[in-house]
């Protein structure tokens, strides 16, 4: 026998009732608020996106497969849209809640980012610190505790007000078919954090491009997951998550049959959905540490974060406290002409960048031993040392003298970010 539901939809019955009485109209109201039976099978229908949050802001936290994302009204319509990801594109976490750029320092190149992972990381660390005003560069040493492993997250408040929302929703629900939760996590896990191990120096910087005022700038030294990998989305396809996602959408479309179907003691099912419900709107779109989202960080102090009062002073003081980020970041905030005195200035970064690259290469081809970024960085900061003491100069910051014109610029060649410099001025002067 097909559903109440379906049975009624099936068969119309159109009740003629005399305008002056009211009792029938007030009696039905009476038995849906009684037994809200009719509305259940349509809120399972609700709340897709914010369930697969949810999932993929919880899933590796462990233990094992173990995933406290509480069972809600949504599960039904995200398997749905599971179901079609996992036969397309095989990929079950969201897209990026902002557009962003990974940046490698050494190299220059430029990458958007596809993963949701970054995306929240850089978000998180955004809100919570850099509100507004000139650019800010944080600078975030990945730690090197084995204790605090790379794609291994903590488990903070968030995972832990999910356990007690399902102690809470097992205490709740009579109902059998409600007490349905975690699906196989490690699928999510594979997936989430998809990137090879950093074997040498990497420096890498996140930010949202021209207009922002938070760039993020992850130091890694033989520690933690290369973010380039994260940021490129690797496919981590299996045969397994397109047969599992079927299943289980099969399975919660008989739990939707078995609601419609329900008569009586409606309040406990729906008490226990929507209590899930508050708890994925909570864990999808709450701010989380790095430890959180699986980034273990050294503790920072307050000489890791650069901000001056104009967005390219704060390039240059964070090009001489870590060699190439500032070159990395020029394309990106200034992507048209320089003044002569900002031109110079970095013509003679990319001159000590390439010294120290050629110098690097004529070793490896003598068959001395390979230098790693950071003695290339040191040589950098040394080169320069001895440019300031040769030229008898000193850094300051100057105002700009005129608004910028095309008459007083130089306009620089930008097609490659690390081009050699022919010659290297005899002085430099920095707005």
């Amino acid at each position: 026998m097909p559903p109440h539901l379906l049975r009624r939809i099936l068969s119309p019955v159109y009740h003629v009732r005399n305008a002056a009485s009211t009792g029938p109209s007030f009696s039905a109201q009476a038995s849906s608020w009684k037994s809200p039976d009719d509305i259940l099978s349509i809120l399972m229908l609700i709340g897709g996106d914010i369930v697969q949050r949810a999932v993929a802001q919880l899933a590796g936290t462990g233990p094992g497969p173990f995933c406290p994302v509480a069972f809600s009204f949504g599960w039904l319509a995200y398997s749905v849209s599971a179901l079609t990801s996992a036969v397309g594109d095989g990929r079950l976490l969201p897209k990026p809640d902002i557009n962003m750029y990974v940046v490698n320092a050494k190299s220059g190149y430029t990458r958007e980012n596809a993963s949701w992972l970054v995306a929240r990381l850089l978000r998180d660390h955004e809100v919570r610190k850099f509100k507004g005003g000139s650019l800010t560069v944080a600078f975030y040493y990945t730690s090197a505790d084995p204790a605090r492993r790379a794609g291994v997250p903590c488990r903070d408040w968030v995972y832990w007000s999910g356990v007690l929302v399902i102690f809470a929703q097992l205490a709740i629900a009579i109902i059998p078919g409600a007490l349905h939760g975690n699906w196989i996590v490690l699928l999510w896990r594979d997936e989430k954090y998809a990137a090879r191990p950093v074997k040498g120096r990497e420096v890498v910087v996140l930010t949202r491009g021209n207009g922002s005022t938070f760039a993020m700038v992850v130091i890694s030294e033989q520690v933690g997951i290369r973010l380039e990998d994260l940021a490129a989305g690797r496919d981590k396809r299996r045969v397994v998550t397109s047969v599992m996602t079927g299943t289980l959408f099969i399975l919660w479309l008989v739990l939707l049959l078995t609601v419609e179907g329900l008569e009586g003691d409606a309040w406990y099912l729906l008490a226990v959905g929507g209590l899930g419900m508050l708890q994925n709107v909570l864990a999808a779109g709450v701010t989380r540490s790095a430890d959180a989202l699986g980034f273990h960080f050294q503790e920072g102090s307050k000489d890791d974060f650069i901000k001056e009062k104009k967005v390219m002073q704060t390039m240059m003081k964070a090009e001489e406290r870590e060699p190439g980020v500032g070159l990395s970041l020029l394309p990106l905030f200034f992507p048209g002409d320089l003044w002569p005195q900002e031109q110079e200035y970095w013509d003679r970064k990319r001159k000590e960048r390439n010294a120290a690259e050629l110098e690097r290469r004529a070793l490896m081809m003598r068959g001395a031993p390979k230098l790693d970024d950071k003695a290339v960085a040191t040589a950098q900061v040394q080169e320069a040392e001895k440019g300031r003491r040769r030229n008898d100069t000193a850094v300051t910051f100057v105002e700009d003298p005129l608004p910028r014109t095309s008459e007083s610029r130089s306009p620089p060649s930008r097609s490659d970010t690390f081009a050699t410099v022919a010659s290297e001025p005899d002085s430099m002067m920095l707005r």
